[in-house]
């Protein structure tokens, strides 16, 4: 009692946990109690799922005996790229209005001094939750339809990480804007460029040269998720179904190979001929130099690989090139190419007796497991089959413009080309779905990082501030102009 003989209050603020449960146990009932909002939530994912997969699974009706089969399906790329655009967009729908919708709740429990982290947790939690359900439901009915077979954990991995990124943007922005029809106006926004950025509408090396590279991914490529979810499931759908799994290192080692010992040597033999006749006609300039630079570029790490066949490149000197330093180039190139003959002829000796075992335990399981794990078109996409440029100069060097698929990327911390197989962390390569997964939840860290601390929120506040400062100080101008 007060010295009054006034009882006083004391209101203790519950534990974090605690406040966590009931926010959690608050939103549940929420949702539970909108009938339509449940119905929605759960019959959107599968409903998408059946209209998309349905609508693509395409086979020929010309043929003689016409049926539906995975591999021939031309299809494949665009589900799983609209599979990823799908999830990002789910994803934002579903989790926008979560924080602006509590505004007028928080603001009565301010004075509470409740966990803003407690808060946060149970929104994403339950966001979570529910992207988990429409991810598995989506894969459930969409790969069944497709007739992708296997992969069931593979497919729902990369959704729901795309799910739960695309919950951290939604919150993010509903917790930063004011209104719901600016958040509903943004989300094109956000996802558009999930669509024009993520290497399949429009390849890396056809963007703008001016904000672009012809060999490599640019930075605004790095931060769209849809990129990192599209290509995960690409390269593990190519590289990891039942029966390209079992022929896959072989492949990787003839298309290596095949490479070297044509289009690398040829390109190689044209330079380093130009050279010699240049020599001869005393006409050695810049472009020349530049040329020499890339034959000592491109030997010094062909050595690295082909530990066989020694080489001094300290003869290969830009500044002093003669007959003798081509020669033992040429000479070089030359012991490589037959190298990478022999290299290529037992790979394809080892992938044929393989495939021979196969046929004569039972040939017909044979051709129906190729037919329903591998497609024709997927395989065009990740080995870019159809480039008529096979090799590419760059900065005094040679890139390999095709089979992205079989070329490991020299990178040690997770930049590679796109449709790379396995990506280097910190040296150590690993597959590109756990390197992807893990990019993606790396973003959803990053976002919730800015979530927390309201940063985007902070911004827009302090542009409002600004703004009213401003248009406060020019109506005193004019107000003082006028008198």
């Amino acid at each position: 009692r007060s010295g009054n003989g006034i009882p006083e209050i004391t209101l203790k603020t519950p534990g974090k946990l605690k406040q966590f449960s009931v926010f959690v146990r608050r939103d549940i009932l929420a949702k539970l109690s909108d009938a339509q909002y449940m119905v929605i939530t759960l019959l959107e994912a599968p409903i998408l799922a059946l209209f998309l997969a349905f609508i693509i699974r395409y086979f020929d009706e010309s043929v003689s005996n016409p049926s539906y089969t995975l591999l021939q399906n031309t299809n494949l790329p665009v589900y799983i790229f609209m599979s990823v655009i799908v999830a990002i967009f789910m994803g934002l729908t579903v989790s926008a209005e979560e924080i602006i919708k509590d505004r007028k709740i928080l603001k009565r429990e301010a004075f509470l001094n409740l966990s803003w982290n407690s808060y946060l947790l149970s929104k994403i939690g339950v966001q979570f939750l529910i992207s988990a359900i429409q991810a598995a439901s989506f894969v459930l009915i969409g790969n069944s339809i497709f007739g992708i077979r296997g992969m069931w954990f593979e497919y729902w991995l990369v959704l729901f990480s795309c799910w739960a990124t695309s919950n951290m943007m939604g919150l993010l922005i509903s917790d930063s804007f004011k209104t719901v029809v600016t958040i509903y106006i943004l989300i094109p926004f956000l996802v558009i460029p999930q669509i024009i950025l993520s290497g399949i509408i429009v390849k890396y090396d056809k963007l703008n040269p001016n904000i672009s590279s012809p060999v490599s991914i640019p930075v605004y490529g790095e931060v769209i998720a849809a990129r990192w979810g599209y290509e995960a499931l690409a390269v593990d759908q190519f590289m990891n179904n039942r029966f390209e799994a079992q022929f896959y290192d072989y492949d990787k080692v003839i298309s290596i190979a095949k490479f070297r010992k044509d289009i690398w040597y040829n390109e190689m033999k044209s330079i380093i001929s130009r050279l010699e006749s240049n020599i001869e006609r005393d006409r050695i300039g810049n472009p020349d130099r530049n040329d020499m630079m890339l034959i000592s570029n491109e030997i010094e790490e062909e050595t690295e690989f082909t530990t066989s066949i020694p080489f001094d490149i300290g003869i290969l000197n830009p500044d002093a090139i003669t007959q003798e330093s081509l020669a033992a180039a040429r000479e070089y190139i030359e012991k490589v190419r037959r190298h990478y003959i022999d290299v290529s002829r037992n790979a394809v000796d080892a992938r044929d007796q393989k495939i021979m075992a196969f046929e004569r335990t039972d040939r017909e399981a044979f051709i129906i497991m190729k037919k329903q794990h591998t497609n024709e078109s997927l395989e065009e996409f990740v080995r870019n089959d159809n480039e008529k440029d096979k090799i590419k100069r760059y900065r005094n060097r040679l890139y390999q413009n095709y089979d992205q698929i079989f070329s490991d990327p020299p990178h040690p911390l997770v930049k590679a080309h796109f449709y790379a197989p396995r990506k280097q962390v910190f040296g150590v390569y690993a597959g590109t779905l756990a390197v992807n997964t893990g990019v993606i939840w790396l973003m959803t860290i990053a976002l919730y990082i800015l979530l927390y601390f309201r940063v985007l929120h902070r911004i827009l506040e302090s542009s409002e501030k600004f703004r009213r400062v401003m248009k406060d100080r020019r109506e005193r101008r004019e107000k003082s102009n006028g008198a």
